[in-house]
């Protein structure tokens, strides 16, 4: 697929600014794409020092914060034994171990708690010289409508979030995608797509294959657009840093051609139909209306 930096006419107003919210290394980032053109920059917040030093010893273009960020009170964080699982919300075994290949009761199982700790949480909104975010992405295990409730002045600003959201609550008290969602659209985004749809099989089922999931759905990457269905309100610049990264980050390309004659009829330039015609170009436009996890 063709990278929307070359289209002739395609220049962005600004380097993009993305805050990536439980920035651990898990695979490639999402941001990455962009990070390849030189066109975005990176505010990670990762409050584990394993996982800070892999981020500050990689390549990337990435500025590394410590903070734990939450509600701006103290909170006690769950050390788990897959360190992807660690949360501010405690596991909820009765949860967790009625799905196959994942556990909290057993000391071997991925959401054991090994121990735990009281940390002092602040709100992302009172981050001293935190950018003005483009697009913001959060991977917390429960804990990212907290966040965003606290971040509203960022939120503000943002074209693009990724969320992950449950669909079942492996922890105590956490907030689902339904409330996510609501607030969300509360404060101006749309709903886009999933990424990353993942499930397992409820016990005693099991496969050979135990990241496989057979009817339910666990948790999945929930991606919001600033109102789409309301362009007018986009400032002309907004239009090209939405069309980058919904191109690059997430290969939404009927969306993206939207954003693009917007900014054509403001403009008066042909992006739009050089974008098409690249698009012509192509034997098949890849299609990802639904992208599954396929991580153990």
């Amino acid at each position: 697929m063709f990278s929307i930096f070359s289209l002739p006419e395609f220049a962005l107003p600004r380097p993009l600014e993305a805050v990536d919210i439980g920035a651990r290394i898990e695979g490639t980032p999402r941001w990455s794409p962009l990070a390849a053109h030189n066109a975005v920059r990176v505010t990670a917040f990762e409050p584990q020092a394993e996982d800070r030093r892999k981020l500050e010893a990689s390549a990337w273009p990435v500025r590394c914060l410590p903070h734990f960020l939450g509600d701006g009170r103290e909170a006690t964080f769950h050390v788990t034994r897959w360190p992807g699982n660690c949360s501010l919300f405690r596991p909820d075994p009765a949860a967790v171990d009625a799905f196959t290949g994942l556990g909290a009761s057993h000391p071997t199982g991925n959401f054991h708690v090994l121990s735990t700790a009281r940390v002092q949480t602040t709100r992302l909104d009172d981050v001293a010289d935190l950018p003005r975010p483009d697009f913001i992405k959060l991977d917390i295990q429960g804990a990212e409508l907290m966040v965003l409730q606290n971040g509203r002045l960022a939120l503000s600003r943002a074209l693009v979030v990724e969320s992950e959201a449950l669909f079942v609550p492996l922890y105590h008290d956490q907030p689902l995608f339904g409330e996510l969602h609501s607030f969300m659209r509360g404060e101006g985004f749309l709903f886009h797509r999933f990424m990353n749809v993942a499930g397992r099989c409820y016990r005693p089922f099991a496969t050979n294959d135990p990241a496989l999931p057979m009817s339910q759905p666990l948790w999945a990457d929930a991606v919001f657009v600033r109102n789409p269905l309301g362009l007018e309100g986009w400032p002309t610049a907004d239009l090209l840093a939405g069309a980058a990264l919904l191109h690059e980050l997430y290969g939404s390309y009927d969306l993206v051609l939207r954003l693009l004659a917007e900014h054509d009829r403001r403009a008066g330039s042909t992006l739009g139909q050089a974008y098409v015609a690249q698009m012509r170009q192509l034997e098949t436009v890849p299609s990802s209306f639904v992208s599954l996890a396929t991580e153990a």
